[in-house]
């Protein structure tokens, strides 16, 4: 059986995540004034600064400026962890996954959830998921994601909780060490999310409300915007709209005119149509912490809703 450091690395060399980030002092050249033999002279001086630089050792890259009570995490602890983690569950956890985003500055572990769970007519795949930040713009947490397998559609979610989100501050290590029960914990957060899809595939909803969910995601809408508002908008917002229209109805045609079937349009449209940046793994990054997740969170928070009221 492999063991834990050889699996670790492995899965760094796989998918990229074989470097590590550097904290180093950060300083400046100033202007000083100098006085020799009655003459005033302007140097130049090296000046200490309060900042450190984040480096990404692979491509000498200087990802971002912290100050100096920031503490690093690198990949090579956050997928020991991972593993460490995935150990008391056996074969119901594997490695699906992993990554880094845009230039190592964040980096994501997809642990698959063994079997498949049942959402109407649809075959979905679940997933715990860690994301980590190497430049310092957000806190290590520990999430749950899911993929549709008829049409690839996949979402994210994050809890906002305390104790799902580690700073990146001196009480980081000892924190990292909580990561195997936060995995238990997402496992049952997973489940939980997809009994609530079932209820979306059993609450049957009005065409109309697929208006009020474009004009609560973009701002605008094809009914309940005035033809003056939307002829001032540029072609390419139209185009968006146009899109995510086509999107709503395509999975409503396939899974029903019900909260699932609108919900499934909007995961369909950021996981397939909107733009992102071009670098490697921008659409998961999209989907991870970008607009995409934006929008399906935004998606989810109203088809909920929707359900309460139902």
């Amino acid at each position: 059986m492999q063991n834990l450091t050889d699996l670790t690395n492995e899965i760094l060399i796989t998918n990229g995540l074989d470097f590590t980030i550097d904290k180093k002092p950060m300083f400046m050249f100033k202007e000083k004034l100098t006085l020799e033999q009655m003459l005033i002279l302007k140097t130049m001086g090296i000046v200490d600064t309060p900042y450190f630089g984040l480096r990404n050792d692979k491509t000498n890259e200087c990802i971002n400026t912290v100050k100096e009570g920031y503490t690093i995490s690198q990949n090579v602890d956050i997928v020991n962890l991972a593993l460490q983690g995935m150990q008391s569950f056996g074969d119901d956890l594997k490695v699906k996954k992993a990554g880094s985003l845009n230039g190592g500055r964040k980096v994501f572990i997809q642990l698959a959830i063994k079997g498949f769970s049942k959402v109407g007519n649809d075959i979905i795949e679940r997933y715990v998921t860690l994301i980590d930040s190497n430049d310092g713009s957000t806190s290590l947490s520990i999430g749950i994601g899911d993929l549709t397998m008829s049409c690839s559609n996949q979402f994210w979610k994050f809890y906002a909780k305390g104790n799902a989100k580690f700073r990146h501050t001196h009480t980081l290590t000892q924190r990292m060490s909580e990561i195997p029960m936060l995995i238990e914990l997402a496992l049952n957060e997973s489940l939980k999310q997809v009994e609530l899809y079932n209820k979306f595939v059993s609450t049957e909803i009005s065409r109309d409300l697929a208006h009020k969910l474009v004009k609560s995601l973009l701002g605008y809408d094809k009914v309940y915007t005035s033809m003056s508002e939307l002829s001032g908008k540029s072609t390419k917002a139209i185009n968006i709209m146009d899109t995510l229209y086509a999107n709503i109805e395509t999975e409503i045609k396939d899974k029903g005119l019900n909260l699932w079937g609108l919900h499934s349009g909007v995961t369909r449209f950021t996981t397939h149509d909107l733009s992102t940046p071009k670098r490697d793994n921008a659409r998961v990054e999209s989907g991870l912490i970008g607009n995409g997740y934006k929008h399906n969170q935004n998606s989810l928070i109203f088809a909920t809703k929707h359900l309460e009221l139902a």
